[in-house]
């Protein structure tokens, strides 16, 4: 006989099965639908924006630190631009780095306590910490003690020339010195005009007799004068062979730029010479004498001793 399966008891197992399988597959489709439900409350919310604080104006020269320590100013801060020369109280000055960065550090003291900085067209000032400014001058204390005498110093340049003072009164003569060493001759000087013919002095020796000068150039014939009246007979003339005349006349008609001389010949002596247009003539011994140039001449004696 054939057997049959009972269909009306089932397996206790499978019943948890089949719930969890259905949670599982409604739970995507809940999940979408949720949203949808919620979406009508999300588009009534306002939406919120964050107020933004308002911003700062940038300085144009920011100053971070201005102290006195160490003993030194320091002052820093920044301007716009790089490569900028910030000055320090119009007197020191710094060029602001690639950032514009600058720094001041040295040994000074504003006396309001105040420093003012400038960079191009831009100005601000600045308090310094760490700073007391100048107070009034104080009375002034009484002299010390005189201190000991010191060490001469290094003898200091000459001063400028003072101002000529009032001539002083002439004091007294002093004792000749000592003759001093002859100096080197000078150069001549010019030749001074002709003084004054001077006394005629006594002949001098006779001299020795001077070699004959050449003969000079005849001069122009002058104009025949008139004829003079014829006139009278006189004495017989001794022969020359046995008488000599004892004086001669000798004449220079004109004078050179060297001026005129006079020789007489052997055997005579010079008795006197004139010069024409100055007097007496320079005697040179006892045979020759001389006038200076521009005298127009000269006339001299010859005599036989």
């Amino acid at each position: 006989m054939p057997k049959t399966r009972s269909l009306g008891r089932r397996s206790p197992m499978r019943a948890p099965i089949l719930i969890a399988l259905g949670l599982a597959l409604a739970g995507p489709a809940a999940q979408a639908q949720a949203p949808s439900q919620d979406q009508p409350a999300a588009q009534s919310r306002p939406a919120r924006t964050r107020a933004k604080a308002p911003s700062q104006p940038v300085q144009p020269i920011q100053i971070w630190d201005a102290r006195i320590e160490g003993g030194n100013l320091q002052v820093t801060g920044s301007v716009r631009r790089s490569g900028v020369t910030v000055i320090l109280d119009d007197d020191i000055s710094v060029l602001s780095d690639r950032r514009g960065r600058f720094e001041f550090r040295l040994p000074y003291r504003p006396a309001t306590c105040v420093a003012v900085i400038k960079a191009g067209e831009d100005e601000r000032e600045a308090v310094v910490a760490n700073c007391a400014p100048e107070g009034p001058a104080g009375k002034p204390g009484e002299p010390g003690p005189a201190g000991p005498q010191g060490s001469a110093g290094l003898q200091g340049p000459p001063g400028p020339a003072g101002a000529t003072g009032p001539k002083g009164e002439a004091g007294p003569k002093g004792e000749a010195g000592p003759k001093g060493e002859a100096g080197p001759k000078g150069e001549a000087g010019p030749a001074g005009p002709a003084g004054a013919p001077g006394p005629k002095g006594e002949q001098g020796p006779k001299g020795e007799q001077g070699p004959k000068g050449e003969q000079g150039s005849k001069g122009a014939q002058g104009p025949a004068g008139e004829r003079g009246p014829k006139g009278e007979a006189g004495p017989k003339a001794e022969s020359a062979a046995t008488v000599a005349a004892p004086f001669r006349v000798v004449r220079a008609r004109a004078c050179t730029d060297a001026g005129c001389t006079l020789i007489c010949d052997a055997g005579e002596v010079l008795a006197s010479a004139t010069c024409q247009a100055s007097g007496a003539a320079a005697l040179e011994g006892d045979t020759k004498a001389s006038c200076p140039a521009g005298s127009g001449g000269m006339v001299g004696i010859c005599a036989r001793p």
